[in-house]
Parts: structure tokens; sequence; C-alpha cells
């Protein structure tokens, strides 16, 4: 009696939740499925780290694990599935560090749109962004939207996280060198020429004064001749 108590509970509890899935599956009205892939598109620049992807769910009796490629899509099986995202060495391969966890539920599934949007697919980009502190750091690194009806697609792109800003630095005027030449034996006694050159053009205009006194000299003496002196 007891065992067919927990087949039936154990039925109606599947029933119940293939049903739910059922009525998931089913497009809601006036809406249409939009394609997403999210992806890794940077795994070539680290050739000793890999990525894995482990999911489970409703579908799958134990965990499925596998290594991550770049630029391909994550997968996680069935869309109600639980997708987790881990990192490990090269050299340790693909096994499961529980300390190594990047992304948690990673929703692939791109759900529904409306009808009248012109939204038909999104990719949605990481890249690694390097190490800090031991730990593998990752980020969105960009976005993809794709429109029907040849609209063109938009591109969206966001920065690095531990990318170090670039200062421009400000450029400040050279201060200007002013170079006083030291006097060699050459130009001191050019200097001292110069300098005595100079001394002998100050005295100069003495000699005007000594045509001055000779001039008054000779009246003197002329005033002398009258009177019958000789002049010294």
């Amino acid at each position: 009696m007891k065992k067919l108590i927990i087949c039936a509970l154990f039925f109606s509890a599947s029933l119940f939740l293939f049903t739910s899935a059922a009525r998931a599956d089913i497009i809601p009205p006036n809406s249409k499925p939009l394609n997403r892939c999210v992806k890794f598109v940077n795994l070539d620049k680290f050739p000793d780290v890999i990525l894995i992807g482990r999911y489970t769910g409703p579908m799958v009796t134990e965990p499925v694990i596998y290594q991550v490629e770049n630029n391909k899509c994550l997968e996680k099986g069935y869309k109600f599935n639980t997708l987790d995202l881990y990192w490990n060495t090269k050299a340790k391969g693909a096994m499961v560090n529980p300390d190594n966890l990047l992304l948690k539920n990673v929703e692939t599934y791109g759900g529904y749109v409306p009808l009248k949007s012109s939204l038909s697919r999104e990719d949605i980009e990481y890249s690694i962004a390097g190490f800090s502190g031991g730990k593998l750091i990752i980020y969105q690194s960009g976005k993809i939207s794709e429109y029907g009806s040849g609209s063109p697609e938009q591109i969206e792109t966001f920065a690095n996280p531990l990318a170090k800003p670039v200062n421009t630095p400000t450029s400040s005027p050279t201060p200007s060198l002013i170079i006083v030449p030291t006097s060699s034996p050459a130009s001191s006694s050019n200097f001292q020429a110069a300098s005595s050159s100079s001394n002998n053009q100050a005295a100069a205009p003495a000699a005007p004064a000594q045509a001055r006194r000779g001039f008054w000299q000779s009246i003197v003496c002329f005033f002398k001749g009258l009177f019958g002196h000789k002049c010294d």
C-alpha cells in the first residue's frame, strides 16, 4: 500500500512538472520568440585559462559539464535548466572548482517579444578582463541587437573594469634657460682693451679746455706786448 502511495505521488509530481513545462513552452498571445546567444569573445587572449559550463535541471539526471569555446554560444540544454559558469587553469583541466564560480544561473534563453517589435536576435558578449587578487574577472563587453525588415543592427560596447584610464599629461612650457658665457683670458684682454679705449674716449673732452687756456693766454700776451712785456 505504501509503495502505491509513493508511486502515485511521484506520478502526480512528474505530471505536474510536465504540464507546467508544456504550458511554459506555449508562445504567449501576440508574442514571438527572441533568439539569444551568450558567448565569450576573447578566450584566445588567455590560453592558460579555460571556462567551464555546468548545467542541471528537470531534464537531466546528473550535472552536464562542458568546456566553453571562444565565440560560441553557451548552452544549457532545456531552457528551464540552470547554467553556472566556472573557470580553471588549463593545467588542471575542465574540473569544476566551487571557489572559481564566475556566473550563476546564466540566462541563454531569449524569451519572447511583442509581435510589433522588430527585434529578432541579440548577442550578449562577455570578455575576460584579467586577474585581480588571484581571481579571474569577466565582464559584459558588448551587446548586438539585430532587427528585421533590413534595419541596421545596434552595437553596444562596454569598458574593461580593470583597464587603467589613459591620462593625457598637460604639457607645461619648458622654462627658458639663459646661458651666461664664462670669461676666457682672450675675452678678458678684449674687455680690458675696450675699457682702456672707453677711458681714453672719456678723457678726450679735456682737449678743448687746453685749447681755451691757450686762447686766453694769447690775449694776455697781446696786452703784455702793448706794454712792452714778454709772454711766459
